[in-house]
């Protein structure tokens, strides 16, 4: 046994580097290494509890570890706090989902995946998204709370701290008041940039290896601009263009805050007489400033390279014009009667902020008119590709087949303009919880009226019994079209998506009856030879019962309601639940990723369906905007997110559930962060390089490496063996996925990265890093994972695997159901450990000899041999084992490994 600290005694006392290892790699969730290996305690060799290699004892002559990434996304009950981010992490999708000109994979690994002009007008899209939520943050701040509600007595009297609120926004000055509630927005913004900063350090903070004992040199370049996408030997190196793109978004959200401020308040100086003031200069000076930041933002936005300089001086003229608009302000010579308590003496005029109307106007403008060139672009692409396909297409029969094969591709995509859908989708998101916050604010603080101000002639605010809070009725309009908009898809959809499944499952099940029997036959088939005893692999049983106990799942259920008066589902028209739950899930396996999209599509076609509502309304009508049940839909919709977040915290422990509401984001953060900062961090960007080193430092020590992939991680593995370097004579890596969304989710929703011709290479055993020898498992009733040929493909049938669930239709009398094992029962699947051991098997006798670094090449000296890491020695008692489960988010104790090279670390 070993007397290594931490190792449970299955792990030798030196871990061998060459042989045969192959490295599991988890999907969505977070499989923690124990279930992965079947080791209660295995020991970590690499990396740390974040993200590190466990190793436990060898089997069938190969060593056996587990890549566990899971603290970067879903280990952590921190991710939770992500929740508000999802707007953002959309954004940043959008980006990544444009389609590409059809290549072959030799001009794919020179040329680059998107557009300039694409890539300008997606950025400007995303910056959208920013513009939008500081207009939401500064709005309720500016006006609700600090002019209406700090300009009424009654008002300031129900809120906490009066002796600090009169000293930094004294109710006769509402200058010092518009400064102080510009806090806000401020706050929100810099807090933003501070989560973006972190989270750089720990992501993008991690460079790709580059060969040779030099240390990686960050690149500058926007990962989406790169030749050859992830091929690119810097694809995964973004911290300098994240870094420059936060900056730009912070002077963005900043100028927001200051020109909204300095409008604001020279329009309030010019009512009272005040414009030949220098408060009055300031103000408008800084509103003026504020425009121009904002546009050279959209500006630096065209460029592909990070120009730290000119970001950070373009940060700094905003932080200039926000102290600008502060300091009109604060010197604005307004001063009302401090002696006015009520409604009766209240000297302020009732009313929204002066200025504050045209300034949310003009914002809210700017940010539509921000997705009209991603618009027209998508379109005029649209209008490119069936213009080719016209050229190159002959008149005659079937030409319409033709063209529409031609023009959309052989390879299934998102239906419908992706990157603008999921743009506007993250604008609707954004904008009803911020409005729906803003409303239950305002009524939080006092009664709330619609309107600008009063209808009658002079200050007062009316007679009412408490403060009044006024919302302009566009807003309040918009605020409940939004709300309830979204809500109302999203029921209508789930019901609808709900009654498709169980009609269409019903009906399916009738075939699939004979489809699965046909498939049980085939497998007993080749299995065929002496009855089987108790060392059968367990969940086969044999076809002919040869036992009282062994029943068919395609009978009814024993004892069963309506047992007697049902058909035999092979003989008749009445499949058993059994039979029906089958189709059910092979109808998700098939449909999911266009479930997705069309709810997306819905969304999107709602926000177009009420603004064209509203516009008809007010402005062909002239009528007031259209009013909903507001108060309910605020509700519903500000509590979304506390609503999805407190869920998430309550099943965090629950692998299962955990899974499934966590993987939006596992699937959101893949891709680097090069259209929007301030989405999550992409666990991609330490992840790949991680893995890529493991390889390039088992292979250096003359090892083999299979990487077993689950789920999300075929995405990490195959992102690892898709990169390029100028490394040579590498070894054949084999590569077993299961459960892939390489095909059904990635190549579907963003075919210009994931490629048909990048996954072709790799069915050919053409990766970046080298030779590649792919098997890929699915189950028909996987949602996630499914097959990757096309009709296009030779030879297709060397890559997939398709393996029958459930394995049987056969369970023992009054025991549960056969278990459909979807996407979770790979691990469990006997046929395919089967699958792995066969490409472990080949990779095994390649033979091919390569030289190892800094060794004499073969026949030389032994292979070097690594020692698992071990905890420096700490001051007091030693911490206990929970506290190094990887499942905390506490900063790592365990230091790298000296003895390893530079280029491992």
């Amino acid at each position: 046994m070993s007397d290594i600290k931490d190792s449970a005694g299955l792990v030798p006392g030196v871990v061998n580097l060459d042989g045969l290892t192959e490295i599991r790699v988890h999907g969505v969730g977070g499989t923690p290494p124990e279930d992965l290996l079947g080791d209660l305690r295995p020991t970590r060799v690499a990396g740390d509890r974040i993200a590190g290699f466990y190793r436990t004892s060898d089997a069938r002559g190969r060593h056996r570890e587990a890549y566990s990434w899971g603290g970067l996304t879903s280990h952590s009950p921190l991710r939770v706090l992500w929740t508000p981010l999802l707007p953002s992490m959309l954004a940043n999708m959008a980006g990544w989902m444009v389609r590409r000109r059809v290549m072959s994979a030799d001009e794919e690994a020179t040329a680059e995946p998107t557009t300039k002009t694409f890539r300008w007008f997606a950025r400007l899209a995303a910056l959208a998204l920013t513009l939008s939520t500081a207009i939401m943050v500064t709005m309720p701040s500016l006006d609700t709370f600090a002019y209406q509600c700090l300009g009424q007595q009654q008002c300031r009297s129900r809120l906490w701290g009066a002796l600090f609120l009169d000293f930094v926004a004294p109710y006769d000055r509402p200058g010092f008041r518009l400064a102080a509630g510009n806090i806000a927005p401020v706050t929100v913004a810099v807090l933003f940039y501070a989560l973006a900063s972190r989270s750089r350090t720990s992501y993008e903070g991690v460079e790709p290896p580059a060969p040779g004992t030099a240390r990686p040199v960050p690149y500058g370049r926007c990962s989406a601009a790169q030749s050859g996408g992830l091929r690119s030997a810097d694809f995964w190196s973004g911290r300098r263009w994240h870094q420059h793109l936060s900056e730009l978004h912070l002077a963005a959200g900043l100028a927001v805050a200051a020109g909204t401020l300095g409008w604001c308040v020279s329009e309030l100086g010019g009512r009272a007489d005040l414009t030949d003031t220098g408060a009055f200069v300031a103000a408008r000076a800084a509103s003026v400033a504020s425009a121009v930041v904002i546009a050279a933002v959209m500006v630096m936005l065209v460029s592909d390279e990070a120009h730290e300089q000119l970001a950070r001086g373009t940060l700094y003229a905003a932080i200039g014009a926000l102290l600008a608009s502060v300091a009109g302000a604060l010197t604005l010579p307004l001063e009302l009667n401090a002696a006015g308590g009520g409604p009766e003496t209240v000297t302020q005029p009732a009313g929204v902020l002066p200025g504050i109307g045209s300034s949310v106007a003009a914002g809210w403008t700017l940010t539509l008119v921000l997705l009209v060139p991603l618009m027209i672009q998508l379109v005029v692409a649209w209008i490119i590709r069936w213009r080719n396909a016209l050229t190159v297409e002959e008149r005659g029969p079937g030409r319409m087949e033709r063209l529409t094969a031609m023009a959309r591709g052989s390879v299934s995509v998102f239906p419908w303009a992706a990157p603008l859908v999921l743009n506007v989708v993250a604008l609707i998101v954004a904008n009803a919880v911020l409005l729906s916050l803003m409303m239950l604010i305002a009524a939080g603080l006092g009664t709330v009226e619609y309107g600008l101000g009063p209808s009658g002639a002079g200050p007062a605010a009316g007679n009412y019994a408490g403060p009044v809070l006024w919302v302009p009725k566009a807003v309040a309009s918009i605020a409940s079209l939004l709300a309830l908009g979204l809500i109302g898809v999203l029921a209508l959809f789930a019901a609808a998506a709900g009654v498709w499944l169980s009609v269409t499952s019903r009906q399916r099940a009738v075939r699939l009856v004979v489809e699965l029997q046909r498939d049980y036959d085939a497998a007993e088939a080749v299995q065929a030879g002496p009855p089987l005893e108790a060392s059968a692999p367990a969940g086969r049983t044999s076809r002919k019962r040869g036992d009282a106990w062994t029943v068919s799942a395609f009978d009814p259920a024993p004892f069963s309601r309506g047992r007697s008066s049902t058909l035999r589902a092979g003989d008749g028209t009445s499949p058993s639940p059994w039979v029906r739950k089958v189709a059910r899930m092979r109808l998700l396996g098939e449909y999911a990723p266009t479930l997705a999209a069309y709810l997306m599509i819905a969304v999107a076609g709602a926000a177009l369906l009420g603004a064209a509502l509203f516009a008809t309304q007010v402005f062909v009508l002239d009528q007031d905007p259209p009013f909903l049940n507001i108060g309910v839909a605020t509700w519903i919709s500000a509590s979304l997110p506390i609503v999805y977040g407190v869920v998430l915290r309550l099943a965090f422990r629950q692998e299962k559930w955990r899974k499934i509401l966590l993987s939006p984001f596992d699937v959101g953060t893949f891709f680097p962060r090069s259209f929007h900062p301030f989405a999550p961090p992409s666990y991609t960007e330490r992840a790949v390089p991680e893995l890529t080193r493991r390889i390039w430092r088992l292979h250096d020590n003359q090892g083999r490496v299979v990487l077993t992939a689950h789920s999300q991680g075929s995405m990490v593995a195959a992102a690892a063996l898709a990169r390029q370097s100028a490394r040579h004579e590498e070894r054949t890596v084999g590569l077993v996925t299961l459960g892939s969304p390489l095909a059904k989710l990635y190549r579907w929703a963003f075919p210009a990265l994931v490629s048909d011709g990048l996954l072709q290479n790799f069915a050919r055993g053409h990766g970046g890093i080298g030779a590649v020898r792919w098997r890929n498992v699915y189950y028909e009733t996987d949602y996630i994972g499914g097959p990757v040929a096309t009709d296009d493909w030779p030879a297709s049938s060397a890559t997939d695997v398709r393996l029958v669930d459930p394995p049987t239709d056969k369970f023992v009398f009054a025991q549960p159901l056969p278990r459909i094992l979807s996407h979770t029962g790979y691990w469990v699947d006997a046929r395919f450990w089967q699958e792995v051991d066969s490409v472990c098997d080949a990779i095994a006798a390649d033979t091919a000899a390569f030289p190892a670094p800094g060794s004499p090449g073969p026949g030389g000296t032994e292979p070097p041999r690594e020692l698992p890491l071990e905890k420096p020695a700490t001051e007091g008692p030693a911490p206990d084992r929970a506290a190094d489960d990887g499942r905390t988010g506490l900063a790592d104790t365990i230091a790298p490994d000296p003895a390893a090279p530079l280029q491992y670390r």
